[in-house]
């Protein structure tokens, strides 16, 4: 209700004050995304194939004036499944905490139907830019980290490496200072305000952005769901390689460290390719210890996805026209051998609409199952994506 009574004062402030801003942008999209996901026949869990669709759109007004931003985004959207659900849905990916202090209703109307109303209120803040810096009062993106695929000091929400749209960066409740620091330097500061601003649910940072010599550095330290974080990284150039690194060690329920490496090289104006290692020390090397790191403060509240330790992740894209553009990934667990590979192509059809297509492919030891187990312990991993459907999807999207 707070959330609610806040959205129509913030809006109602906007729309009052319209005549005294300079300017007044209106936005967005309209998105959909059709997907035909496997069959799952894996021992006792079977599941027929699933046709799904997700439409969304997103409606943006930004509002600025000498020495205020106002920004207000909203998403809704109506999402269809031939099935209630996907086997695995919630079962191989941990619920997170949302670092929100108050939020919507994320359905519009009723929830475990065929056919679902979500809703998102992803924007609501005001900044001041004033001579000392910028500051920002509401919900708002916030990122973190130098690595190209996984950010180990990242924590606030990343998305999914199987996530279909990740086009904005889901909003945060905070209160933060950004100061320039020099031509391109940055101190930026602030704080995060969870579920009803509970120390355990919230949040408290301080992050450094310098360059030297060429090369990008950047320090952070951070207090999050009553643990510390410290964390570094550089992005700089290897003669004719891009080269990142970021490291970030946690400590408080359990101490462990995070780290990317990777470089990244243009192999002619069309073709560019990238390979970054991720070592996820939050993670286990045996899939049977998989499940039980679902509770585990890392994954609930600190940005951890991946299970495993030790990851390679090779790219590639080709532009290979003006309106045509094709990417290949994969994410390798090193520990068990299961993968996840992600092909994807874009064409552009005018200038506001494109559409895409992509394919998800899972390789990997499928899930073990005993009768003979207690039943928390029946279902098991095998690996970390040798459980998970194949999926093949097609997407338009209009902006306007």
């Amino acid at each position: 209700m707070r959330c609610i009574l806040a959205f129509f004062a913030f809006f109602s402030l906007s729309a009052v004050s319209i005549d005294v801003f300079s300017q007044v942008n209106f936005s967005g999209y309209l998105k959909n995304y059709s997907i035909i996901q496997d069959a799952i026949d894996d021992g006792p869990i079977r599941i027929d194939r699933i046709y799904s669709m997700q439409n969304s759109g997103r409606f943006m007004l930004d509002v600025f004036n000498d020495n205020q931003v106002w920004q207000l985004h909203y998403e809704v959207g109506v999402d269809s499944t031939s099935k209630l659900q996907g086997f695995g849905e919630s079962f191989m990916i941990p619920e997170r905490q949302s670092y929100r202090l108050t939020d919507i209703r994320p359905t519009i109307g009723p929830t475990g139907k065929k056919n679902i109303v979500p809703q998102n209120l992803d924007r609501m803040n005001v900044q001041f830019q004033m001579e000392a810096g910028d500051l920002t009062i509401g919900r708002q993106a916030i990122t973190f980290g130098s690595a190209r695929m996984i950010n180990p000091s990242d924590v606030f929400l990343p998305f999914d490496v199987r996530t279909l749209n990740t086009e904005y960066r889901v909003g945060i409740d905070a209160v933060r200072f950004q100061k320039p620091i020099a031509q391109l330097g940055e101190l930026d500061i602030g704080v995060i305000l969870g579920p009803d601003g509970k120390s355990e649910n919230s949040a408290a940072f301080f992050q450094l952005l310098t360059n030297i010599s060429g090369s990008d550095y950047q320090f952070t330290a951070m207090r999050f769901a009553e643990q510390n974080l410290i964390g570094a990284g550089v992005q700089s150039a290897l003669g004719v390689f891009g080269f990142w690194l970021e490291a970030a060690h946690v400590n408080g329920d359990e101490d462990y460290t995070r780290a990317s490496i990777g470089v990244d090289y243009a192999f002619n104006e069309r073709v560019f390719g990238m390979i970054e290692y991720h070592l996820n020390e939050a993670g286990s090397s045996n899939p049977d210890n998989y499940l039980e790191q679902f509770d585990d403060t890392a994954y609930t509240a600190g940005g951890v996805f991946l299970l495993g330790k030790n990851y390679l992740i090779p790219a590639v894209n080709w532009q290979a026209s003006a309106l045509l553009s094709l990417s290949l990934s994969s994410l390798t667990n090193l520990d068990d051998g299961s993968m996840f590979l992600n092909f994807g192509a874009n064409y552009s059809l005018s200038d506001n609409l494109y559409m895409g297509m992509g394919y998800y492919h899972f390789v990997g030891d499928d899930f073990d199952f005993s009768n003979e187990a207690p039943v928390e312990q029946q279902f098991q991993f095998g690996s970390e994506y040798g459980g998970n459907p194949n999926s093949i999807f097609v997407t338009f999207q209009y902006y306007f």
